[in-house]
Order: structure tokens, then sequence, then C-alpha cells
């Protein structure tokens, strides 16, 4: 039994031994931030994209100093911009970290650009939030700013007109939203506003249209008769309209029925102005047709003004 229990011993003794002297896995840090580079690039082109940024994230922790390295931060966002299932979000934080570390480097304009092409490709339909439309918008302007004779400027103009043209369509999308529910000084202000804001961009037909159907159903505002009130308030120097005579409650009526009469009959010529605008700008269109059909239906008494086309 003796000679059994020394044996086990023995053998543990020499196994313990085996391994403490057995040696932990080191990173080759002999290997040049060229040869890494070749390395990551052959990756890249035969599609091993997970392999490339392995190969890059060494060169990055252990050679920060070396000339190949801008090239290496560049290729980390190119790795998550251009693999089959690109991952705009983390290519776009590798463009912006090469941004932040070369901030006058001959290839900022590549990184500029492609950081705004990550904003870009993560734009959404007309119907939803245009956050990555305007980060995108930003981007491009920034590129031909900075650098108006870089060979990515023509596409950064294409882009930005791109851009412009969803931000606008969003805007008209959304006043027309604001109509269909009804809710039409919104809608009055966010059409008037496009049309102001984005005149090159905007589907003006329909934008007439629309905001013509808001001025057509519009009526005062709940904020439109607070104000009035209180500037009738106002005028007989008291806090409210709590405590009235019956004179005062009398003559409150009478110049609110004329302040709402006279507001309405500006919403409805305001109305006709834009059908008219629409009939006489694009004859022929459907929309000219849905126009000409309002005026019939409310009377072609009314205003005729010259909008700015």
């Amino acid at each position: 039994m003796k000679r059994i229990l020394t044996a086990l011993s023995l053998s543990l003794l020499i196994a313990g031994l085996g391994l403490g002297c057995r040696k932990p896995k080191t990173t080759d840090n002999t290997i040049s931030a060229a040869v890494l580079m070749a390395t990551a690039d052959k990756q890249m082109k035969r599609g091993k994209f997970i392999d490339a940024r392995q190969t890059l994230r060494q060169l990055e922790q252990y050679l920060p100093g070396s000339p190949e390295f801008p090239k290496a931060k560049l290729m980390l966002g190119d790795s998550f911009f251009f693999q089959p299932s690109p991952s705009f979000p983390e290519a776009e934080v590798e463009y912006a970290s090469f941004l932040n570390y070369f901030p006058r480097h001959e290839l900022r304009d590549y990184a500029l650009y492609h950081r705004a092409l990550c904003h870009f490709s993560s734009i959404e339909s007309a119907e939803r939030d245009q956050a990555e439309t305007r980060r995108a918008l930003e981007g491009f302007q920034q590129l031909l700013a900075e650098s108006p004779g870089s060979p990515y400027a023509g596409e950064a103009r294409a882009k930005v007109l791109q851009c412009w043209r969803r931000i606008a369509e969003h805007e008209l999308v959304v006043g027309i939203f604001y109509v269909n529910v009804y809710y039409y000084p919104g809608a009055e202000r966010r059409l008037k506003a496009l049309l102001e804001t984005y005149p090159d961009y905007v589907d003006r037909e329909r934008a007439y249209f629309y905001l013509g159907e808001a001025m057509r159903q519009r009526l005062l505002s709940t904020e439109e008769i607070v104000q009035f009130e209180k500037d009738h308030a106002a005028k007989l120097q008291k806090p409210d309209l709590k405590d009235l005579t019956k004179e005062q409650g009398e003559q409150f009526g009478k110049e609110f029925n004329t302040f709402t009469t006279d507001r309405i009959k500006g919403f409805r010529d305001e109305a006709r102005s834009y059908y008219q605008k629409l009939v006489e700008s694009y004859p022929g269109s459907e929309w000219a047709r849905r126009a000409a059909d309002r005026l019939v239906n409310m009377g072609t008494s009314g205003v005729k003004e010259e909008l700015d086309s």
C-alpha cells in the first residue's frame, strides 16, 4: 500500500513540475507593421474581414507609432464598411477615430467621405425620422468645405442633393399627415416652412395642394383663442376674463365673433390663392385638376395672390 501511495505522489509531483515549466502564450511582437499590413490586405481581398480586423488590431495595439498605423485605422473602417453585411455604425466609429487621431492626414477626405456614407447608407424612408439624413448631409458638406477639390467631391455634391430632397420629402409627408388627421395649424406651419426652406427640392404640386387643403378647413387654434382672450383682458386692464360685467361680456362676444369671422375668411382666401397658383403653374397635372375642383366648390371670387415660384 505504501508503495502505491509513494508512486502516486511521485507522479503528481512530476506532473506539477511539468505544468510549472510550461510557458504562457505570448503575441509575437517581432512581426513588423509592414508584414501585418500586407497580411491584412490579403485577408481583405480574400473576403476574410474578421481575420483582417484581428490582424489590424495587433498593429493598432502594439505598433501605434509605425508609419502603417494611419492606414491600419482606415482599413479597420473599411473592414466593416465593405464586408458582405456591412456594419455602418461600427465603420463610422473607426472612420471617426481616424479623423480624431490624424486631423491633417492626406487621406482625411477619404475618411470624411466614407463616414458620411455610413450615415447616408442608414437613411430611413421619408415617413421615418431623418436624423441619419441630416448627419450624412453635414458630413458631405464638411468634406466639400474642407476639400472642394477632392476626388470624392463630385459624389458628395450629388449626395447632398439627395439628402436635401429626402428631408424635403419627409417634411411634406409630415404636413400631409397633419392634414389627414385634421391638425390644420400644424400642417400650415409645416408646409409653409417647407416651401420657404426647401424651395428647390420640394414637390411643389403636392405642397401647394395640401397647404390649400389645410387653409380651406382651418379654424382658430386653441393658442389663437387664448391669445385673443389675453389681449382682450389686457385692453380691459384685467388679469383675466372671469369677472366681466354684462356689458363687457357682450362686447367681448361681439369682438370675438368679428375676429373669428375675419380670421376664417383669411384662411379661405389663402386656400384659394394656393389652389389658383397650382392651376396656373402646373396646368394639366392631376393636382391642378383637383385644385380647380376645389376652386369651383369654394367659388371663384376669392383672392388671387402671386406666390413665389
